[in-house]
């Protein structure tokens, strides 16, 4: 720790450090197209978003009465990841406050990590649009090879990369995702008041509800619970 402060913290990426759900909703839309369904609405999609892609594409066609045959739900997945690919980040924004925080708390000498559903190649890309890559010390997205939230194993993959025990890292989220990977972990959370969640994040079980990533920089805010 230092001075008593958690050494390392970890960021869930959409809804937590960056709104992105018009990107997302914009590529699933294209990929929906192509099978020549409907599209959904973004206010829609924003409650969607959090589960990895197939988990999207499987609650825009619940949304749209469509049945999610295995084949449907692969395809529409698959293209969803490239058309997120190909067409980038052009609407997503960091939330207000996250960019100055990530600067402050890495010059700090804090570790910071993502952790996220999000294909780790969307996550890479999005982190370097973003221009915070310099901050992050260690990104870990959704892979073929790794279980997703919330098994603990995307955040415990990260802390141990980070080289910072897990009683000593701090994860910030905006789910219930969030605090179930975390709990898994044994790891504290706080949770945003802002993310992609219906429920108000103060119902969901976190260990605080912060308005801003602005106020993880605040004297004190850090404090490791005894």
């Amino acid at each position: 720790m230092i001075g008593g402060e958690y050494c390392a913290i970890v960021f869930d990426l959409d809804g937590t450090l960056a709104d992105t759900a018009v990107d997302i909703r914009d590529a699933l839309v294209r990929a929906l197209a192509a099978e020549g369904l409907p599209p959904v609405d973004v206010a829609s999609v924003r409650l969607m978003i959090g589960g990895g892609p197939k988990l999207l594409v499987e609650r825009a066609l619940h949304r749209l009465g469509v049945p999610a045959r295995q084949d449907l739900v692969d395809k529409l997945a698959k293209a969803f990841h490239a058309e997120a690919k190909g067409h980038g980040n052009r609407n997503s924004r960091l939330f207000e406050g996250a960019e100055s925080a990530l600067r402050q708390l890495h010059r700090s000498g804090v570790r910071i990590g993502l952790c996220s559903n999000k294909p780790d190649d969307l996550c890479r890309d999005l982190v370097r649009d973003l221009g915070v890559d310099a901050y992050i010390d260690e990104i870990l997205g959704s892979s073929e090879h790794m279980p997703k939230k919330p098994d603990p194993a995307l955040l415990l993959g990260v802390i141990e990369r980070l080289g910072v025990p897990p009683g000593e890292t701090l994860y910030v989220g905006d789910s219930a995702t969030d605090v179930a990977t975390a709990r898994a972990a044994g790891v504290p959370v706080m949770l945003v008041s802002y993310g992609y969640t219906l429920r108000n994040a103060s119902q969901l079980g976190a260990d605080g509800v912060i308005d801003s990533i602005a106020e993880l920089t605040r004297p004190g805010q850090l404090q490791k619970s005894a």
